[in-house]
C-alpha cells in the first residue's frame, strides 16, 4: 500500500481543501471503475482508487467535483 502527501497532492490538484481532493479523487477512480479503463504502462491488478492517484501523481490533475470533464478520460502527453 503507497500512502500518499495531502500537501503534494493538493498542489497537483490546484486546491488545499482535502474534501474536494478526496471527492475528485472518488468521482475519477469510480468513473475509471464503470468503463473498465486501464492505461498501457499501469499493472492490470491496480484498483481504480490508485489508478487516480496515480493519475494526479503523474501530474494529470483532477477537475473539481461537479466538472464535467472529470468523466473524460486524462489529456495524453
Amino acid at each position: 500500500m503507497k500512502f500518499y502527501d495531502l500537501e503534494g497532492l493538493a498542489k497537483k490538484c490546484g486546491t488545499d481543501n482535502k474534501y474536494e481532493i478526496t471527492a475528485s479523487i472518488a468521482a475519477r477512480a469510480r468513473w475509471l471503475g464503470e468503463h473498465k479503463t486501464i492505461e498501457n504502462d499501469l499493472m492490470t491488478n491496480e484498483r481504480y482508487l490508485s489508478m487516480a492517484l496515480l493519475e494526479v501523481e503523474k501530474g494529470n490533475g483532477i477537475p473539481a467535483p461537479g466538472d464535467p470533464s472529470i468523466l473524460s478520460q486524462p489529456a495524453e502527453q
